[in-house]
């Protein structure tokens, strides 16, 4: 057992694969060993996990400096950006960076038969091909080879060419301080630096931008009124960013407030 920031972990001196699957602190496994015990003997209930999501939503709008009433929670970085490539208009132009992670890109790829383009540029180009683009979708820190973007002058260059926004901090989030509540979409998953299980993953969006983004898997947990909304019409869902909720997953039940920064040598 070795300690770090304040949290235990069982860990082998010398891990340095937190940026593919980072390792729980010992009590978010015990308390995930503790929840399966809880489900296999018929004692847990689905309320029970509530007051998790939510400490959990406001610590993630903390750690990328946007209030949680901007912030919707669902299971994967690709289902989230799924929503608004989903809901940008036909003939959007989109630019990426070559060589993106693919859960940032094929959402929209995936959108060409409505006019949809995806257009790479080597990231030393990104900032200055911005202009003729609706939206620029990237990686605060890329999965590839750990290069990080300047996000002052991504929020320049973007201000500059009236192009959203849209920006994956999977790789950052909980080791580099941010504040980017001037994006459209900020997006994240919880079992990398955040040291959560997989089958998290939050989305801050602006809230100007709230309204474009049609709510494709509307279900019982984005509902103004949760445990009111199980059953029959109308569609009720909430007015802030809940809206796009998923129900949870059982990981979600077990995602403390982080440590920052975080992280096992």
């Amino acid at each position: 057992m070795r300690e770090a920031f304040g949290e235990k972990f069982d860990v082998p001196a010398g891990y340095l694969n937190t940026a593919a699957i980072g390792l729980p602190f010992a009590r978010v496994a015990d308390t995930l060993v503790g929840t399966i015990a809880q489900w296999r003997a018929g004692a847990l209930q689905l309320a029970d996990f509530d007051a998790d999501v939510v400490a959990a939503r406001n610590a993630w709008a903390r750690l990328v400096g946007v209030a949680p009433s901007d912030v919707a929670t669902g299971a994967s970085v690709s289902q989230l950006i799924g929503l608004v490539a989903a809901s940008v208009p036909d003939g959007t132009k989109v630019l990426a960076v070559h060589n993106e992670f693919t859960s940032v890109t094929f959402p929209f790829a995936a959108q060409r038969h409505r006019g949809i383009t995806v257009v790479e540029a080597k990231p030393a180009e990104l900032l200055s091909q911005l202009p003729g683009h609706d939206l620029v979708a990237v990686s605060a820190v890329q999965s590839a080879d750990g290069a990080g973007l300047d996000l002052d002058e991504l929020r320049t260059a973007a201000e500059a060419a009236g192009a959203r926004v849209l920006i994956d901090v999977s790789q950052a989030a909980g080791w580099q301080p941010l504040q980017l509540h001037w994006a459209e979409f900020v997006v994240g998953a919880a079992y990398k630096w955040l040291l959560a299980p997989r089958g998290a993953a939050w989305m801050a969006v602006r809230r100007d931008a709230l309204a474009d983004v049609v709510p494709q898997v509307a279900n019982w947990f984005g509902a103004e009124d949760i445990w009111s909304g199980l059953y029959g019409l109308p569609l009720r869902l909430a007015r802030d960013a809940r809206r796009l909720d998923l129900s949870p997953v059982a990981s979600r039940g077990v995602v403390y407030e982080p440590v920052s920064p975080v992280g096992v040598s």
